[in-house]
Parts: structure tokens; sequence; C-alpha cells
């Protein structure tokens, strides 16, 4: 239960906060390790949010209709004997039963016990499931969930139907039903196991029907147990995707690997408008990607944490001659190819100049110094050499300052820019092909649709009110969800936020706000 980016693309997502690595070549010849720069801009972006409300808008669709056509399942396809034997069905899963004689602050005690040996049973077999696609025993664990998919779609799906004709008095033959069930189940597995040659949006229905259909079915234990279920899910989810040692953390970056193998099922897939390009992906006016170079910093040879160095070609080094040609370009730029300057610039450190003198040694061993936002996107004159290559200030169609490096016979070697927090992006053109398969689209745990219908499904078994009320909340949280994932850029819970604050307001709607409306109704108030 957790809310990632897609596979494929995540690596362009980090690649916009990730500093790859270049080599600093020294005057006397001898190379210098590697150095990195761990600082993460971790503050928002305009493009940040403008494709964190694209996601918002991709996700929060199925999730409403999913929460939606639960409540409507709960309430209009049930009756008193449905209630009741589906009560007594999952009793079983309870040690402890509350009772109408305890006093409340009892079978509060009692239902988070319950709910405490099903979330351990729940962390279990999370804990298995990732042994199994650990250790590619893909036959045994895709197999046992095209069986319990089949056995929902079909024999759970099979108790809502029957029931939904009992009730409506719906005309349908034996073997009709039967033969629509069987044919229900197996599209729906081969939808969302197979995929191949399906549309997109049946797979998408088949998995919005499953949470349905698991709502239906979950909301048939008592209040206590329902509600104290969602809570301890919730602290739960937590735990397994953000610490270090949590099922689902270790489930992701086990999928997030290159050579993973698919693990279709669990994740609830949708598909980002073309318009909507992460920070560093490929833009629809000009196929191009920025990928970040880092600047070096003196004595740091440290990698950045859980990410593997990113490659790249690196920029030739200009020979400096004797008869210099000057050019305007950043200071950044200019830092990186280690040019000399014309005139002198002040560190953040000391007050000595860039450049003591016209040595070569001088200019590489300041050119490796700190220099603050303001100063290395500060365009300084640099001498190019002569006989060697140059670089070129130019207007892209975009109107965006671009910075082109030549060779000494013109040839483009490379496009720089450069953003406002003075980090050097490398712009790399991609073919149209690239573009168009871009899997532009992001995921959210099934798990994730279950409960949230779950807790909708019970807040309209009391009222309208509190219906709303949650599912206005359940959205707002998950879109303040998306807004941290924009800002960490890893996997986050989605179900702590919306959860918590879903169970805060339908308390407080069903203790405050709907007494006060009835209040307003029963007298009204003249302004």
């Amino acid at each position: 239960s957790f809310l990632a980016l897609s596979k494929s693309s995540e690596k362009t997502w980090e690649l916009s906060s990730v500093m790859t690595q270049q080599e600093v070549v020294a005057s006397d010849g001898t190379h210098q390790q590697p150095t990195t720069n761990n600082q993460e801009d971790s503050s928002l972006s305009l493009e940040e949010l403008l494709y964190s409300s694209s996601s918002y808008h991709a996700i929060a669709v199925p999730v409403t209709i999913t929460m939606i056509l639960s409540a409507l399942t709960v309430i209009y396809i049930n009756t008193d004997e449905t209630i009741e034997a589906g009560e007594d069905a999952l009793s079983v899963y309870e040690t402890f039963h509350p009772s109408s004689e305890a006093s409340t602050a009892q079978n509060l005690g009692i239902s988070l016990v319950n709910t405490l040996i099903m979330v351990s049973v729940i962390g279990a077999m999370t804990f298995l499931i990732v042994l199994l696609y650990k250790y590619r025993c893909m036959k045994l664990l895709l197999g046992y969930m095209m069986f319990s998919s089949a056995m929902l779609l079909g024999f759970l799906g099979g108790v809502i139907f029957d029931v939904a004709i009992n009730k409506y008095a719906l005309d349908i033959d034996q073997f009709s039903f039967y033969f629509f069930l069987f044919n229900f189940a197996i599209v729906g597995v081969a939808a969302i196991f197979w995929q191949k040659g399906i549309p997109r949006v049946v797979t998408q229905g088949y998995l919005i029907g499953t949470s349905v259909i698991l709502a239906w079915q979950l909301s048939h234990f008592n209040a206590w147990t329902a509600w104290a279920l969602l809570f301890m899910l919730a602290l739960y989810d937590l735990c397994a995707v953000l610490t270090p040692c949590g099922p689902l953390k270790a489930l992701v970056n086990l999928m997030q690997r290159d050579d993973a193998p698919e693990m279709p099922g669990l994740l609830y897939e949708a598909q980002l408008p073309r318009e909507a390009r992460r920070p560093g992906s490929a833009s629809n006016d000009a196929p191009s990607t920025t990928q970040q170079i880092e600047r070096p910093s003196p004595g740091s040879t440290e990698q950045p944490v859980g990410e593997d160095p990113v490659s790249c070609e690196r920029p030739e080094t200009l020979v400096i001659d004797d008869s210099p040609i000057t050019g305007v370009i950043p200071l950044a730029i200019a830092k990186l190819y280690r040019l000399p300057l014309t005139e002198p610039v002040q560190t953040t450190d000391s007050f000595t100049p860039l450049l003591e003198d016209e040595s070569e040694s001088a200019t590489n061993e300041t050119l490796a110094q700190h220099y603050t936002t303001e100063q290395l996107v500060t365009e300084v004159e640099a001498v190019f050499p002569r006989g060697g290559g140059k670089i070129d200030r130019e207007l892209d169609r975009n109107g965006e300052v671009c910075y082109i490096v030549k060779d000494r016979h013109g040839v483009v070697k490379r496009i720089l820019i450069v953003d406002e927090a003075g980090r050097v992006l490398e712009r790399r053109e991609t073919s149209s092909d690239d573009t168009e398969n871009e899997d532009n689209s992001i995921k959210l745990g099934l798990g994730d649709f279950i409960f949230y219908s779950l807790l909708t499904a019970k807040a309209a078994q009391y009222s309208f009110a509190t219906f709303a009320a949650c599912m206005l909340v359940i959205l707002a949280g998950l879109g303040g969800t998306l807004v941290l994932l924009a800002v960490y850029r890893h996997a986050l819970p989605a179900l702590p936020i919306s959860i918590t604050m879903a169970i805060i307001f339908y308390l407080l709607t069903r203790v405050a706000i709907e007494p006060w409306i009835e209040t307003i109704f029963q007298q009204p108030l003249y302004v």
C-alpha cells in the first residue's frame, strides 16, 4: 500500500536532483577522486507543482469512482440477512469479540488487540511475498495471486450478484448466471495479469471492481473492528514503507531494479497526459532531456547513498592557448571547464581573487572552491583557447538561454543550461519514438483503493454527511501525499494522512457537525 512513480520513469525524476560525478584533472596530470554533492534541493519548483497537479487528477478520478461505487454497493446491495451472515463469517478472524454490554474503553481495547493480530498476519504475509519475489519464485507467486483474483472475482463477485438478483428480483437463468461469472473471472485474471492486447481501461476497470468487491466483503466487520483496523493499517503502512526494514520498502527497492520481473496485480497504474512530464524528463515542445553536471567540491569523495552514479560523457577539457579568445558565460560553466577569467571573483570563504596569477595551477585550485548561487549564475568573461573549442550563448525555441559547447571545428558537442540554483544541466536530444514510448504514469497500491473504499463505505452506513466528509478528506490527504512525493521523490505511504484525517472528520461530523445541521433545520436562523 504505497504511492510510487512508475519504475521506468523514476530514474528520470531522480536525475534532476542527483549530481553526476565529474573527474577533476590537476595541472600535473594526476587524477583526483570524483566528487559529489549530496545536498538535494527540497524546495518545490513550479514544474514539480504542475506535475503534482496532473498526477493528482490522474489518480483522484479512479479513487473517487472506487469510493462512490463501494458506498453504493454496500448501501444498495445488502439486506439484513446478508449483513448478519457477513458478520458471522468475518467473526472467525476476531480473537476477542466486542459486545454491547461492555464499556466503550473495553470495546476499543478489544478491537485494537484484534486488529493488531490481523495486521501482524498481514505483515508476515507481506514478508513472505518479498522473499518469493527476491528469490524469483515468480511461478508460485503469480499462480497464488491469479488463483486469489479468480476466486475473488468469481466467488465473492457471484455473492454480490446473487444478493442483487434476489433483492431486486432480476430475471436470469442459472446457466446464464454461471456463464457470466466464469467469463467475468477469466477475463479479469487475463486483464490484470496478462495485459497483452487488452486495453488499459479494461485492466483499470477490473482493478476498481476488485477493490469494490473486497471493500463490500470487509464492510461486514462490526464498526469497532472496522475502524480500528483502518487505524492500525495506517500505522502499519507508515512503518512498512518508510522504515529501513519495512517489507513494502524492500519490495519497492526490488521492483525498481533493472532486472526486476513484472509484478502485476499489486498496483493501479494511472496514465498521465502527454503534456505532463516529470522534472528532468522530455518535454513536448523540444524532445530533449536535461542531465545535471556536478560542480566540484573540495575534499568530498562520498557518493550519494542508495543511488548508482549516473554515467555521462565527460566534458572535454579546453586547452588554454597563449592568445586567448574571451566569451561571456556563467561562472558555473567556467568552473566546470576550469577556464581562466579576465576579472577576479571573490569566494564566499575569503576575499582571495579567483585568479591569483595567470598559471593554470592557480586556476584549477581556485575553481574547485565553493561559491554562492548568485555568483554561479552570474555571467563572467572567460578565456577560450584560440586553437581549441569555445562556448556560445544562444536562445532556444522556447526563449531559454542555453550555452552551446563547440569543438575547434565548430561542431556542437553539447548544450548546457544553468538553472536558478547554479547547477549545470546538459540537454540531450532524444528520438520521438523514445518520447512516445516513455512510461509517463503514476502508480498507487491496490490496497489503498480497498481501504479508502472500506472507510467511505462504513461512513456511508451511518449517513451521507459522514460519507461526503470522509471522501473529501481522503482526496485532500491524497493530494498532500502527492505534494510530498514531488518533494522527497521516492515511494511514500498513501494511507496515513488520508486515513487519519478521515477518521478525525468522521468523528467530528458525527458528533458535532450533523447535530448542528439538524438543529439548524429544526430551528431556522434568519439573517
